[in-house]
This record gives C-alpha cells, structure tokens and sequence, in this order.
C-alpha cells in the first residue's frame, strides 16, 4: 500500500501576554496547520484550496492569541524571579 503525502499548509502565530499568577510576559509560538488533501472538504463538499484554509488557520490562531497563559513554574506554585 503507498503512503500519501500531502502538502501542509501552516500558519505560526505568537503572543506575548501577562502571566495570570505573576504578571510578568510569557511568550509562546503555535503552529496551526491544515493540509490539501481530497479529504479536507468545506461544509458545501468542495475540497479545501490555500484560500479556504488560511482564513481557518487565522481564526484559529487569533482564538489562541486571546486565551491567558501561566508560566510552568508559576502553575507549579514555585516562585519566580
């Protein structure tokens, strides 16, 4: 059986927002990604092109930009600094 492989369409996106315990910034970098494949279909059944996905991927990573972060060691109750 061969193995398929599709072609990834990727979207990073970064944030940069206060710790919920310490105040201080915590940075992270995300990946969101999608690939063009047959399978990969919109709501109406025509398969996903590069100008369907990356609107998804945008969506997807300004939702994640929104969300609160905590650093692991404030999560940890060790105090930081």
């Amino acid at each position: 059986m061969p193995t398929y492989r599709f072609q990834p369409v990727p979207w990073t996106a970064k944030k940069s927002v206060p710790c919920t315990v310490c105040g201080k910034k915590v940075r992270r970098q995300r990946t969101f990604e999608q690939t063009l494949n047959p399978f990969n279909k919109t709501a109406d059944g025509r398969v996903k092109t590069i100008k369907d996905i990356y609107p998804e991927l945008q969506a997807k990573a300004a939702a994640w930009q929104a969300e609160p972060e905590t650093h692991p060691k404030c999560e940890a109750g060790e105090s930081r600094g």
